[in-house]
């Protein structure tokens, strides 16, 4: 099939509200040794995908979810961003359904931006708090459940409940942690259901998500070789934030020009500069923790500095409060401060350290220069800045000289946050095509 870019226009309604690898195997290693010296016998680890313990059911699942599927907390194993193996959890929801003649095909669900401690995982918050962390696909996950089709949802590497061995160490936009993440929930729900499955399964994810799940496309390979009875058939993308580095070049741009205006910053502006300044802790975090040697201190002014050292455990939302009130207590402080003096992130200028282009080049970048297996459906609002047109557009187009095979579908008027309910429709479509539901 020719490799392609189709553009799709679909109307869409305001009013939204705006929300600023290795394949495990059974490795025999040594010998345990009994109190009289003698071996015991061997000692087998567990293979990556495999499910530790039994599932628990999950707490305080939204209502139009809980409505078309029952919920479980799945714990299983996965390659660490430091190497060997960690506990990594998600949450499996499976239709109430009867599953169809060959068993539910499977949605692996990557998550937007929650955080980047463990205690920020969709998982955690909803187990504990009551609280649906990802945005606005609840509804979204509950369309496809309604197909028949069931969904796995990673917290991500280094997110979710230490109680079930989770450990500190989120990989943010890391592509192995991500595509690890995503690739070995899939083997998990695999060995789990067993025939409840067909073994088809698509990535799909919004945002931070939206990486997630190419990356998951990368490594898609990954999964076949654990487990031969998957079958990938394709990836979904909502929103996903394809060039961090020209993303901030745009973001400052617009920054710098609101300064320069002279007038009072807009609300808009404002949550630009949040945007520019809190979710840089969690990228610095992971670059730290993946062994990229950067110093935060050539990032952040003083008050980020600050924010960095004390409030990385923050989730987001929290955190994006924390930064945006401080930042108009700046403004408000002296009719000198402009939004390009606040003593944040360093403008655009981190995008030029070494180890800052060293951890975009092998991670994003390898990912854009990477031919995908398999068909992409790429959503696309014009109103998002999160992910600006100029940047999603040059992505596309480099990763379609690249040889992949991208649909593109633009919602007309959507911003980052109304992606997945424009798109839907759109989504419902291609599931049924990957899955050849009639």
């Amino acid at each position: 099939m020719p490799h392609r870019i189709t553009r799709t226009t679909w109307s869409v309604r305001r009013g939204f509200p705006l929300v600023v690898l290795l394949v495990g195997l059974l490795i025999p290693v040594a010998p345990a040794w009994g109190a009289d010296g003698g071996p015991t016998g061997t000692v087998e680890m567990a293979a990556d995908g495999d499910v530790v313990g039994t599932p628990t059911p999950l707490r305080t699942v939204p209502s139009v979810i809980a409505d078309v599927a029952d919920g479980q907390l799945v714990v299983y194993r996965m390659p660490g961003i430091r190497g060997g193996q960690i506990n990594a959890t998600a949450m499996l929801f499976l239709p109430t359904q009867a599953p169809p003649a060959g068993g539910w095909p499977l949605v692996v669900w990557g998550h937007g931006t929650v955080g980047w401690a463990p205690e920020c995982a969709p998982s955690v918050q909803l187990q504990e708090h009551g609280r649906w962390a990802d945005g606005p696909n609840a509804a979204l996950l509950a369309s496809i459940l309604k197909m028949n089709i069931a969904v796995v949802a990673p917290d991500y590497e280094g997110l979710g409940p230490v109680a079930e061995g989770v450990p500190e160490g989120h990989g943010y936009y890391e592509l192995s942690s991500k595509g690890n993440s995503m690739v070995f929930a899939a083997v998990a729900a695999q060995r789990l259901l067993g025939d409840r499955l067909s073994g088809q399964w698509v990535p799909a994810g919004w945002s931070e998500g939206g990486f997630a799940a190419l990356a998951a496309a990368y490594y898609s390979d990954q999964a076949t070789m654990a487990d031969p009875e998957l079958e990938y058939r394709g990836t979904i993308t909502l929103a996903p934030v394809p060039d961090v580095p020209a993303m901030n070049r745009v973001l400052w741009n617009d920054i710098e020009a609101a300064a320069r205006s002279g007038l009072p910053p807009t609300e808009h502006q404002i949550e630009q500069l949040v945007f520019a300044n809190a979710e840089t802790i969690y990228f610095t975090r992971t670059e730290r923790y993946a062994g990229y040697d950067i110093d935060p201190a050539t990032i952040y002014g003083p008050t980020m500095l600050r924010f960095y050292r004390d409030n990385w455990r923050t989730c987001l939302d929290d955190l994006n409060a924390l930064v945006k009130q401080d930042i108009q207590n700046y403004l408000n402080a002296s009719p000198a401060h402009r939004l390009t003096t606040y003593p944040g992130v360093r403008g655009d200028t981190p995008n030029s350290l070494p180890e800052n282009k060293r951890f975009y080049a092998e991670n994003q970048g390898r990912l854009e220069n990477s031919t995908l297996p398999g068909a992409i459906l790429w959503l696309y609002g014009t109103d998002d800045i999160t992910s600006p047109a100029t940047v999603t557009y040059d992505t596309v187009n480099k990763m379609l000289i690249n040889g992949n095979d991208i649909n593109l579908a633009v919602l007309e008027g959507a911003g980052h946050y109304d992606v997945s309910a424009a798109g839907q429709p759109l989504i419902e479509a291609r599931l049924r095509q990957l899955f050849d539901i009639t």
